[in-house]
């Protein structure tokens, strides 16, 4: 390989070191992430409310932990995103916002 190869690979590598950081701490932040993965403009384009806080709070269920969000059945909250958004159940709404996620991180 030559160094221009190496400096390519290095480069990703150290992208792809950066998003992952950035995913763990989210992950690490619980329910407070979602607004981060969900920002306004993704749930004003998919649903049918501002922002991922708006769209729990409107929802039956008290939410104001990880806790209580992952408590959730999730077939009764697959309804609901198929209710209130343009996706069939929340992980497909979940991957969608990850990819757009991704793609800001990256700058594209």
């Amino acid at each position: 390989m030559t160094s221009v190869e190496d400096a390519e690979y290095g480069d990703v590598s150290a992208v792809v070191d950066e998003l992952h950081e950035r995913a763990t701490a989210l992950s690490e932040e619980g329910a407070d992430a979602l607004g981060v993965v969900f920002p306004p403009s993704f749930m004003e384009r998919h649903t049918d409310v501002e922002s991922f806080e708006a769209f729990v709070e409107e929802s039956e269920w008290s939410v104001s932990s990880r806790a209580e969000f992952a408590a959730i059945p999730e077939g009764e909250f697959d309804e609901y995103v198929a209710d209130r958004t343009a996706f069939g159940d929340f992980e497909e709404m979940l991957g969608q916002a990850g990819e757009e996620w991704m793609a800001r991180q990256l700058g594209l």
